[in-house]
């Protein structure tokens, strides 16, 4: 049998575009130059283009996932010190929506109408919240998501439902330990037993059992 080609992850994807995010910057480095053909010159702004592309998208479904996957992690340790998992994805978080705020604005205020403009009383801060809102957006669906359960310690619930499972199935054997099988020649005999063989096997040779067989004749019985 053939095996399926694994697909990869999207948490793998999102490693591949923020890798490539500087890949044309890096191209345009060592290839612009005051003396560089015209063709460098004009593949410039693509690679910026290519650039700008790889970092929305590491942006965006970056943000998207961390917020997703905070869900699943845990803040601290049942010992009460924090995970650095959790703590560093937060923190990366928290930053990505700094950045985004602090470099989008300007691109957004040039590339805002006149038309738009004379509407809008603060340019500046309206071109922030134009940015962030849309990185909010995105974190607020990943928070509300199913997962996003995770929050709650549900690992050590887990566990207290084994050690449960695992007491009451204790208990249930001590029980079974506990049923004693009673001599067939009881009360006179008070002897029990844990399984039925051992009481048969000591109701063969029982002391009592002479004793109860005479009782069962009379003297009448005799002198005949």
């Amino acid at each position: 049998m053939k095996k399926k080609p694994k697909s990869l992850k999207f948490g793998t994807v999102l490693l591949i575009l923020a890798a490539l995010v500087n890949l044309a910057r890096w191209t345009g480095l060592f290839t612009f130059s005051e003396h560089a053909p015209a063709w460098v010159r004009d593949a410039i702004p693509i690679l910026d283009v290519i650039s700008g592309l790889f970092t929305g998208l590491a942006i965006a479904g970056g943000l998207a996932f961390v917020a997703h996957r905070l869900g699943g992690l845990q803040p601290f340790t049942p010992k009460g010190k924090p995970v650095m998992r959790f703590w560093g994805a937060a923190v990366s978080g928290i930053m990505i929506l700094v950045l985004s705020a602090f470099l989008l604005p300007p691109y957004v205020r040039m590339t805002t109408p006149e038309e738009l403009r004379a509407e809008i009383s603060d340019l500046g801060a309206w071109s922030v919240m134009s940015v962030l809102v849309g990185d909010l957006i995105i974190v607020a669906i990943a928070l509300a998501d199913g997962k996003s359960a995770g929050f709650t310690r549900s690992k050590p619930e887990r566990v207290k439902k084994s050690r449960s499972a695992k007491t009451s199935g204790r208990s249930a054997k001590v029980s079974k330990k506990q049923v004693k099988i009673p001599c067939r020649y009881s009360p006179s005999c008070e002897r029990t037993f844990a399984s039925q063989n051992a009481a048969n096997a000591h109701a063969a040779k029982c002391k009592f059992k002479t004793s109860l067989a005479e009782a069962l004749f009379t003297p009448a019985d005799h002198k005949s």
